[in-house]
């Protein structure tokens, strides 16, 4: 074979490289979930050739809180201006103390309990939303204070850790009838987020995200859109709240960190975009889903939990990364 021949080759061969990077890149410009999903179905697959007990009811408990805590980070995410809401995970061990220490083993600790836990978690989420709409301030220091706030909060509200009685709430560890009891906490926030699809609040959200300014000139009200998008935060932080207590039967000020950095990865591994107006709840999902298998692998493989923290920084890079070269190509490509 001449050389002309060999490079003509190897031109052919790095332009298919090309092209098949540039499917892959449009395919997940079209589904952003899909790298979480088949990332889950990996590790999924691991796990269970790992364990022989893996123990799936056990598994989904363990999974609650961290899952929740990365639909409750989504909303003020797909708002747009920057909107991180770091203030998630101490809300969340805030709920929980709340329950154990005042409402669970009283009157107040049965079904009553749920609407006042979602109200409290919503009214953490409506401050968020008006100290970053009135104070027009970036929505990252504004959270990052109530970040503080809050887990200081639970620092005197639950200065040692604190262990509840057997309440309802308990039985969401295990299986309520034949179904998982966690699939009732995760299920929440995606039922909600489902019904919301029915008024119009979830398409003013993403037109929001996308360009606040053509949203207002359409006529949408963009900091009370805003305002809400925090305020569904909280909703679902008060969830993943009761999955805490549904876990452990306690409460800990000590945990009040312990879901804000994988829940903002499995935000972005699951593809929403950091920019706004792109996203839902199914990604954020997954993408939990994978950082928590993959954990569990690590475990299994002796690995120290310290490098559980490099871990979720490599993926938060990776998945940033890939998915913003998917979604500039897919602006290349509307452009074209």
């Amino acid at each position: 074979m001449s050389t002309a021949d060999v490079a003509l080759e190897t031109g052919g061969t790095l332009t298919r490289l090309r092209t098949l990077g540039f499917d892959v890149l449009h395919f997940l410009s079209r589904y952003s979930f899909a790298f979480a999903l088949i990332l889950t179905l990996v590790l999924l697959g691991i796990n269970l050739l790992q364990s022989t007990s893996f123990g799936l009811t056990a598994q989904l408990a363990t999974f609650a809180p961290m899952a929740i805590a990365s639909m409750a980070s989504t909303p003020s995410i797909i708002s747009g201006n920057g909107g991180f809401d770091f203030s998630i995970s101490p809300v969340m061990i805030l709920i929980s103390g709340i329950y154990v220490i005042h409402l669970g083993g009283t009157a107040w600790g049965g079904a009553i309990s749920v609407p006042i836990l979602l109200l409290i978690g919503t009214a953490c989420g409506l401050i968020n939303g008006l100290l970053v709409t009135w104070l027009r301030l970036a929505p990252m220091v504004v959270t990052l204070a109530t970040w503080f706030f809050v887990t200081g909060l639970n620092v005197r509200v639950i200065p040692t850790p604190v262990f509840g009685e057997d309440t309802w709430m308990t039985n969401l560890a295990g299986s309520v009838g034949p179904i998982p009891g966690a699939l009732f906490t995760i299920g929440a926030p995606l039922l909600i987020w489902l019904l919301i699809g029915f008024i119009p609040f979830k398409r003013m959200l993403l037109a929001v995200g996308t360009n606040d300014a053509a949203a207002f000139s359409s006529g949408v009200n963009v900091d009370r859109v805003r305002v809400a998008a925090y305020a569904l935060g909280g909703c679902f932080a008060a969830v993943g709240g009761i999955a805490v207590v549904a876990l452990s039967n306690s409460a800990s000020s000590g945990l009040s960190t312990s879901y804000s950095l994988p829940a903002i990865a499995g935000v972005v591994l699951g593809g929403t975009s950091l920019w706004g107006g792109r996203g839902g709840l199914i990604g954020p999902l997954l993408g939990a889903a994978s950082i928590y298998l993959l954990s569990n692998v690590l475990i299994s493989a002796n690995v120290s939990p310290s490098w559980l923290q490099v871990m979720y920084g490599v993926m938060l890079l990776f998945a940033v990364a890939l998915l913003g070269g998917a979604q500039k190509t897919a602006r290349e490509g509307r452009r074209a």
